[in-house]
């Protein structure tokens, strides 16, 4: 099950309310203090604590997932309106979880279609073992799985365009295959995201899945 391979951080609502509080109150007296990222990541996270939402790390999440026996992550994240989710593995572990089919130079993005593992985080496998672990040599380099369906109960949830949320979900193996437990997501920071919500999908929406796969 997925609950089981993400870092989840939570604070009670009546801490994260303090600390939202606390914040509008620094803000009153120094309203520069709004421009500094640290202070914009915080607001956005306690403000979503406050009301009993959680919380996880992302990339601390796909570290303690880590890979499976193909030697491919146990997780994937794609942004929500997405049909295809691909991942392009470097050598150095950083990795590139995109709804589109890219290639070795391209360049990693922080837009909503692309979400970034920084370098360090997973230890991929050379293609041939004979040889040393470069981005010439990574085993199975560029891998794609099939993205999950939102279930219309969540769909009051969406209050932009999909495009603006993600699914995270775990990946057996990266083959064209419906996946089974997702978790709809909303970045709250580079790392953080907030859960929406997390559901198992039904056999109805696992043959429309499958359905789409071409």
């Amino acid at each position: 099950m997925i609950n089981t391979q993400v870092e989840e951080l939570s604070v009670t609502k009546t801490k994260a309310k303090a600390e939202v509080d606390a914040l509008k109150q620094a803000v009153k007296q120094n309203g520069t203090l709004l421009r500094e990222a640290m202070y914009k990541d915080l607001q956005k996270v306690y403000g979503h604590m406050q009301h009993g939402g959680k919380v996880i790390d992302l990339y601390e999440s796909f570290k303690k997932a880590g890979l499976n026996a193909d030697g491919d992550p146990k997780l994937a994240i794609c942004v929500a309106d997405a049909k295809i989710c691909h991942a392009f593995k470097y050598a150095d572990g950083r990795t590139i979880f995109t709804n589109r089919k890219i290639g070795r130079w391209d360049k990693a993005t922080k837009s909503n279609a692309d979400v970034v593992l920084p370098k360090g985080f997973l230890k991929y496998l050379p293609q041939d073992t004979t040889k040393r672990l470069d981005d010439w040599n990574v085993k199975h380099q560029e891998i794609q799985t099939t993205v999950p369906i939102i279930p219309v109960k969540f769909l009051s949830l969406i209050k932009s365009k999909l495009s603006n949320y993600h699914i995270l979900w775990e990946v057996e193996k990266w083959i064209p295959e419906p996946p089974k437990d997702p978790i709809l997501l909303k970045q709250l920071t580079p790392n953080l995201y907030g859960v929406l919500a997390t559901w198992e999908l039904t056999l109805l929406e696992q043959a429309i899945i499958r359905g789409r796969i071409q």
